[in-house]
């Protein structure tokens, strides 16, 4: 009998995770686990407590709902031009062949291309989306640009990620690397001073600069009367040039 009872005791939570999962709250859940068992025999004493217990599992009144808190952190504008941005990019850097500055060059071109894409789309007005979490809904100009803002802050932490995943090859690349796990032993401490230099963010930081002066940059030449596609990437050229 005690071992039917435990086998039944899991077929009630069963039914309690059904129920919680559900519409039904958990104190309901569990008045209806007590009513149905059969095998079990709890007092009033018992009952009292397990609903004492099951209201402190309840929602509060002013409880958020979980999709509502998702939509106001997640910025659907921004993401869609991440990912085209991220698309386009995969077409020029293709079997690793390629380096940080040319990283950097397809960045700049493919925010270029949309900011074009962006500036067409509106000329008739609001841009019409539709998104999996807001739905449907109209974007001003201001609206997509600052989304497109947004994306490219996003491809600049990818830059600094391959910055980073560049800098630790380099740094495993010899027979060596074991320098990097005996780095903070105080007699290896003149020895890897040099080499952890490698993993300084000064280069990241200085990439980043850079990117983000293009970008200001290619901003004020949009709007000449002289520009022309691809001069956000001759933009950034002459500033790598420079530094």
């Amino acid at each position: 009998m005690a071992i039917n009872g435990v086998g039944h005791n899991y077929d009630y939570l069963g039914t309690t995770t059904n129920y919680i999962r559900g519409e039904a709250t958990v104190r309901e859940a569990i008045s209806k686990m007590v009513k149905q068992s059969a095998n079990l025999s709890i007092s009033d004493a018992g009952r009292n407590m397990l609903r004492e217990m099951a209201s402190k599992f309840e929602p509060d009144s002013d409880y958020t709902n979980v999709r509502e808190l998702t939509i106001q952190n997640t910025n659907e504008v921004a993401w869609e031009h991440y990912t085209a941005m991220r698309d386009i990019s995969s077409l020029t850097l293709k079997d690793r062949n390629y380096n940080v500055e040319d990283v950097m060059k397809s960045i700049m071109d493919t925010y270029e291309t949309r900011y074009n894409e962006i500036v067409k789309e509106h000329e008739n007005g609001d841009r019409e989306v539709s998104y999996e979490l807001t739905g449907k809904k109209s974007l001003t100009l201001d609206e997509d640009l600052a989304g497109l803002d947004e994306a490219f802050k996003m491809r600049l932490a990818n830059l600094e990620g391959y910055i980073t995943c560049q800098q630790t090859n380099k740094a495993f690349e010899n027979a060596d690397s074991s320098w990097y796990f005996r780095r903070n032993s105080p007699q290896n401490e003149v020895k890897t001073q040099d080499k952890a230099q490698m993993f300084d963010t000064k280069y990241q930081k200085t990439a980043v600069s850079i990117m983000e002066q293009a970008k200001e940059k290619f901003l004020v030449a949009f709007k000449s009367i002289n520009y022309k596609q691809g001069t956000a990437t001759s933009i950034l050229s002459d500033i790598m040039k420079k530094c």
